[in-house]
């Protein structure tokens, strides 16, 4: 026997004892409310089903996306009282609620609360816009369902998983032209190189000891009367590693300090090089000494080419963090590992370069192309 029905019983002995027929109404009340509520502890939540549809998995800063949330009572027990919780990672704004309130149990998530009376075999559907005004990884989920009884006490509660992922990645902006007065970002070439391309003859030279025979111009040779070797211009890349320096304030590189607004301008000028490089028919990578939501301590994309990649990058620029984990000189000594010379490492930078001139002369001497590109705030 339960206690509202111990409570209901007890009242219709004393209301049929004292002669009070109130009492009795009451006691067929409380056996009522008790009856019922037993019923939503039991049901409430069977049947119940909740469904969250993201118009997208991936948007740029600026865009908007939509969320229909839908909540379906599939059974013919009608529930006056249902409320979802639906948690979601800190930062997104949601157009139809001004603001989310902090959940009090899950660390750094925002709960998107709901809530309903829905009839028997009822389904209700709303729709809300995701305003993408930051960069990131989104998560939602986990759901809470409470379903109340008639004056609102708690009947039952579950809780289920449901995850869901947006990405924002970081917006691009166009790259202006130089005019034609420099060569193309990635395309510059390295004044010694390790490599040459046999389609840049750059004219002929005095012959050297150790150049093989293949390598004289006879013609020039007949001419002058002296021996004369063949010239190329250093090979030109068009395989870019762009490298993001994480690093955004003086100082060592295992200090937690960073500027925002020159972390998220780096990571703008990242994904806008790549799309104007990967446009232009490059094969484009990327590379920073940064967390980017997994154990590894350099955040890699190997360069590629193709519409594809533009997606791969903007990936890992939305998961990356603005917290360095090593410096910029062993980030680059890590790449030359990696990548083989003759590519072209655009390094993009909120620091002054004056320091980075030894590992570029590295860069240099070892046959790779480099730049540094440096945001102005």
């Amino acid at each position: 026997m339960t206690g509202w029905t111990a409570l209901a019983l007890a009242t219709a002995l004393v209301g049929v004892a004292a002669g009070v027929p109130g009492l009795l109404l009451l006691a067929v009340a409380t056996f009522g409310y008790g009856a019922t509520t037993r019923l939503w502890t039991r049901y409430g939540l069977s049947n119940l089903s909740y469904d969250r549809r993201l118009g997208t998995e991936r948007a740029v800063v600026g865009d908007t996306v939509s969320l229909d949330v839908a909540v379906w009572n599939r059974k013919a027990l009608p529930l006056p009282w249902v409320a979802a919780d639906d948690l979601v990672t800190n930062g997104i704004e949601v157009r139809e609620r001004k603001a989310l309130e902090l959940d009090d149990v899950t660390v750094a998530r925002n709960a998107l609360r709901n809530t309903w009376a829905l009839g028997w075999y009822e389904r209700v559907i709303r729709h809300y816009h995701l305003e993408a005004t930051r960069r990131g990884v989104f998560e939602f989920g986990p759901i809470r369902l409470h379903v109340r009884d008639l004056v609102g006490r708690h009947a039952v509660t579950e809780e289920r998983p449901l995850p869901a992922r947006l990405v924002v990645a970081p917006r691009t902006l166009p790259v202006m032209d130089t005019g034609g007065a420099r060569a193309p970002i990635g395309e510059r070439r390295a004044r010694h190189s390790l490599f040459h391309d046999p389609a840049l003859f750059g004219g002929v030279r005095p012959f050297q000891p150790g150049d093989p025979l293949r390598r004289i111009h006879w013609r020039a040779t007949a001419r002058v009367g002296r021996p004369l070797s063949r010239r190329w211009e250093p090979a030109r890349s068009r395989q870019i590693i762009l490298v993001l320096d994480v690093q955004t304030l003086p100082g060592p590189a295992w200090e937690m300090a960073w500027d925002p607004d020159a972390f998220e301008g780096l990571c703008v000028g990242a994904a806008s090089l790549a799309r104007a490089a990967l446009n232009g028919g490059a094969s484009v990578g990327l590379a920073a000494a940064g967390f980017s939501g997994t154990s590894q301590r350099v955040a890699y994309v190997p360069g590629r080419s193709g519409p594809a990649q533009l997606a791969r990058v903007t990936d890992l620029l939305a998961r990356l963090g603005p917290i360095s984990s090593g410096s910029l000189g062993d980030l680059l000594t890590w790449l030359t590992r990696r990548v083989p010379a003759g590519t072209s490492l655009v390094i993009l930078t909120a620091r002054p370069p004056r320091p980075f001139g030894p590992y570029l002369r590295r860069l240099s001497t070892s046959g790779y192309g480099s730049e540094v590109l440096v945001l102005q705030g």
